[in-house]
């Protein structure tokens, strides 16, 4: 029996991974999972889809106009990021968070940014994450939409802990898993004002390089946006609340 030569072997692998990269049905195929798992995720983010909104991959197939390949594709990814859980008979529910477990979630989030601050203060990239992280804030206005305030503020802070750091990449999840919830807050001029007080407090810290006066200035600002959160939780659950916007 003849055998084919070792390398003649292992020089066909590339030419077939090339052919399986270039099926025109698998690019297709995932380029529809991302487009319902966006409008999914835009949805829940939104208040569209509300906490216990239950997502059978039948109907949303039918709704959407695809096969159930993409919704189930999109719908492991949205569980994946804790935004859905799985349920029987191929069913998903919109996630539901408690106000404490919301409350905790920003607790985390409150420590997480005091390490990543910490960090920023001892890397030799401090200069240029606090530029950044300048130019980040002059995007940030008080008469801008809802999300384009809440993106601006996100990298605003991601500029600041860095924002290829593990730790960044933890204080985005944890910030993802409530960023619904921001959105169901009553919108308040009030607490822009004083948001960019926060932020212009916490950089004159860094600049200074006073780790004391970083880490009350971050705490500062998380545990204010958390009491603003909380008073809007206080009386009703977060599914309950109307759909208005976080400031």
């Amino acid at each position: 029996m003849y055998n084919m030569p070792r390398q003649t072997q292992q020089s066909k692998a590339p030419d077939f991974l090339a052919q399986a990269n270039g099926d025109l049905h698998s690019v297709k195929r995932q380029t529809l999972a991302d487009s319902v798992y966006v409008q999914l995720k835009t949805a829940i983010m939104r208040g569209r889809l509300r906490d216990g909104t239950e997502l059978k991959q039948g109907e949303l197939a039918t709704q959407l106009g695809v096969s159930r390949v993409p919704v189930r594709e999109a719908l492991r990814r949205l569980q994946a990021e804790h935004l859905v859980v799985a349920e029987p008979f191929q069913c998903f529910v919109v996630t539901s968070l408690s106000p404490d477990q919301v409350n905790e979630l920003l607790e985390l989030r409150e420590e997480l940014e005091v390490f990543a601050l910490k960090k920023t203060l001892m890397s030799d990239l401090k200069k240029e994450r606090i530029r950044a992280a300048n130019v980040a804030a002059k995007s940030l206005t008080l008469s801008q939409e809802d999300e384009d305030w809440l993106a601006a503020d996100r990298e605003f802070h991601r500029e600041l802990n860095g924002p290829t750091t593990a730790v960044a990449a933890m204080i985005e999840d944890a910030r993802e898993r409530v960023h619904r919830y921001y959105l169901s807050a009553p919108a308040l001029v009030q607490r822009r004002r004083e948001v960019l007080k926060e932020h212009a407090t916490l950089i004159a810290a860094l600049e200074e390089g006073d780790e004391a006066a970083v880490e009350r200035a971050i705490r500062s600002h998380v545990r204010a946006t958390r009491q603003h959160l909380q008073t809007s939780l206080v009386d009703a659950g977060p599914a309950e609340i109307a759909n208005a916007g976080l400031l």
